[in-house]
Parts: structure tokens; sequence; C-alpha cells
């Protein structure tokens, strides 16, 4: 999606009001930088603020409203829903992290699943909300050796996994019963600056690679991701807010073109940045899935492509991590 179109989606933005939900992370921190760019009065949503964050980092929060809120406190946030009476909502909050969630799977689920229900019922009772975008994940297909289609069978089998099949079939009901106007996002691995959590490995091979350590692989080196930059996911979720009138109650997959293991992930960067990453293969991950690629052929209707590639864009991300690490 090139400059133009990006502008284009964000046409009319200048006079809404946007809440983004987990709007203070990784994603949604990004999210609330290009809203907030276009006009949008931007509220954030969230449970805390990481003064290392890429909301803070590059003063994000500047440019928005934060408003500290947990989505499973139903009272809160439907009062919260109703005092800023939003255009539009993207749904990104989520216990995001699949070990976490096999350590507390009561935490995971309710804040997934009902925190999810309670924005859902929230913006059920308020009429003027135009649009919510609700970001549910790969994961929730489960486990398969085939390519995913957005037609494909949701069937999480672990803690995270059912926590996002359900939270998704959630936001179909409501479409479905209430006529509710959601649409449903489905990313691959997204990575990015700002990206905190360094189990992840694209935030532990920049950590790394920065302080020359060792890096350690919880799975055996061959479970496969799709790999996206988090820019590419901010250009997806403007597509579907431009497109929101006639794809109302779809779901989408975003994917790209690098499906890669754990291992061929380190050999390509250690091909793109000439030099050695020391690592260790821990395999002890549980629960996760060994395989996943999305066919995003769907939303490429819509206009949408990826712009950047792992190995174009890592040097930038890395020199980032550095101011924080």
């Amino acid at each position: 999606m090139g400059r133009g179109s990006k502008m284009e989606s964000m046409e009319g933005l200048a006079s809404s009001t946007v809440i983004i939900t987990g709007g203070a992370g990784f994603i949604g921190s990004h999210l609330a930088k290009s809203l907030a760019k276009s006009g949008a009065k931007v509220i954030v949503f969230d449970i805390a603020i990481d003064p290392k964050s890429y909301y803070v980092v590059d003063q994000v929060f500047k440019k928005t409203t934060f408003e500290l809120i947990d989505i499973k406190d139903r009272d809160l946030v439907e009062e919260s829903i109703n005092k800023f009476s939003p255009d539009y909502i993207f749904h990104l909050a989520a216990s995001p992290i699949v070990q976490e969630a096999f350590d507390d799977p009561h935490l995971t689920l309710e804040t997934n699943i009902m925190g999810t229900v309670n924005i859902l019922e929230a913006a059920r009772k308020n009429k003027k909300i135009k649009g919510i975008i609700a970001a549910s994940s790969d994961k929730a297909y489960g486990k398969t050796d085939k390519i995913y289609t957005e037609a494909s069978a949701l069937a999480g089998d672990h803690p995270y996994d059912v926590s996002k099949s359900s939270m998704d079939l959630i936001c179909q009901t409501y479409f479905k019963t209430y006529n509710l106007p959601v649409v449903i996002t489905r990313f691959g691995n997204v990575y990015g600056e700002g990206d905190l959590h360094f189990d992840r490995i694209v935030p532990g091979i920049c950590k790394a690679v920065i302080k020359n350590e060792t890096l350690e692989i919880r799975s055996d080196g061959t479970y496969v991701r799709d790999y996206i930059y988090v820019e590419d996911v901010v250009d997806g979720y403007l597509v579907l807010l431009k497109n929101l009138n006639k794809i109302k109650g779809e779901a989408f997959n975003f994917s790209s073109s690098e499906n890669l293991s754990v291992i061929e992930l380190i050999k390509k960067t250690e091909k793109s940045l000439n030099l050695k990453i020391k690592y260790k293969i821990l395999n002890n991950a549980k629960n996760e899935i060994p395989y996943q690629h999305l066919n995003d052929s769907k939303v490429r209707k819509l206009g949408w492509k990826n712009n950047y590639t792992f190995t174009s864009i890592l040097p930038k991300i890395i020199e980032s991590y550095k101011n924080i690490i």
C-alpha cells in the first residue's frame, strides 16, 4: 500500500473519535500514532504505560488521550465508551503471550474472552459507533499443516489459542445476532520497533545482536511462522477502516511472503548484518503450533500489500532497540 493510498484511506478521520484498546502497547501505539497524524481524536485504553514503550519513546502519548482501563472491568468499559462516544473502536487489548497463557490460563481467558465481550456489549448499547475492528490471531486456527484461509475452522486447543478462537467467534456472533459492525483481523507474527517481549524471536534476536548474548530458543528451531512488519499491520487496519461499510462481519488474514522457521530467520539476520548469532536450542516450548501460514489474498483484493521485508527494515529496528535495552 503506497503513501497515496494510505492518505486516501485516512480521509474523513479528522472529525472522528477513535478508541484503541491496548493502545499503549506495541501494535496499538503504532496505530495510535498514524490515526493521530490523520487528525483523529485518539483515545487510548490500557492497563499501564511502560516507560520504554513506543508509546512513550516516540512521544505518541502527547498526541492521544490516555485512560487507565482494564477491559475486564465491565462497568468501567461501558462508562468510558459512553463518555467518549467514539465513531470507531480498534480492539487490540489482550493477554498476548502464549507461555503466560499456559502459566495463568484464567487471566488470559478472562481478558481475551470476557474483555472482548465487555467491549462489544458497550458498543452494542452505543448507537453512535460506526465500526469495530478487533484483533484475533493466526493462533485462532489452531494446529494444521495446511495454509489457513478465512474459511478454515477456528480450532485452538490450548489456552492462548482457545482464547483467540473464542473472541473471534464472539465477534462474529455480535455481528450475526445484533448486526454490530465488527471486522476481524488475523495477523501472523508481527515485529518492529517497540515490541518489549524479548522472549519473542525478533526482539530476542535484536537483543542478542546488540548485547552480544546467546539467544535462547524455546522451540526446536523448526517452528514456522509468517513475519509481518508493524507498519504493514497499521496499513492493514487503515485499509479495513476505509472499506468498513462493505466488509462488516468479515475476517481478514494478513501475511507476507516471509514464511520462515526460527533457524531460517536467524540465518537471514546473520547474512543481512554480516555477523554470527550465538544461540541455544532449549526445546522447552509448551503448546506452540509447529507450522502456521496465512493465505491473505482476500485482503489484497481490497488494495493492501506489505511494503517491507525483514532484512530491509531490520537495521532500523535494531537501532531503535539500542535506546531501550
